[in-house]
Parts: C-alpha cells; structure tokens; sequence
C-alpha cells in the first residue's frame, strides 16, 4: 500500500524510486522528461504535471523526504 502523504505516481522513478526530475529551462508540454538520479525516462512534462495536480501537489506545504516529496499541510 502507497503511503497518501508521499507524492509518487508518474513522479516517483520506479528505477530508483525517487523524485529528481531533469526539467530543462525551455520546458513545454511535450518536453520528454527524465530521472535526474539514474536517466531513465519518465514521461512527458504535461503527463507528469497532471498527474502533480491530480494528487493535489500544486496546493499545501511539501518537504524533500529522503528523495521523496512528502505532503505536511
């Protein structure tokens, strides 16, 4: 069972189980988005970005969590 407090989805590498996304500067919707950890591919910008706000990431307080991003308000 995934813990409700911990973003993971799309976000989360299931490589290496962490979020650290390779965003570039020019980043658009198509923008191919990969683990900044190991380099894998891990979806399109705008995939990920729904899947954040899906899980409510774009509103509340969030703390870095041993390479996850974890939700405390």
């Amino acid at each position: 069972m995934v813990d409700a407090k911990y973003l993971n989805h799309k976000l989360e590498c299931p490589y290496c189980e962490t979020i650290r996304l390779r965003i570039p500067e020019d980043v658009d919707p198509g923008t191919p988005i990969s683990c900044e950890d190991c380099g894998q591919f891990l979806g399109i910008w705008d995939e990920l970005l729904t899947d954040l706000e899906k899980q409510g990431g774009t509103d509340g307080v969030f703390r870095l969590d041993k390479g996850r991003i974890r939700k405390i308000g």
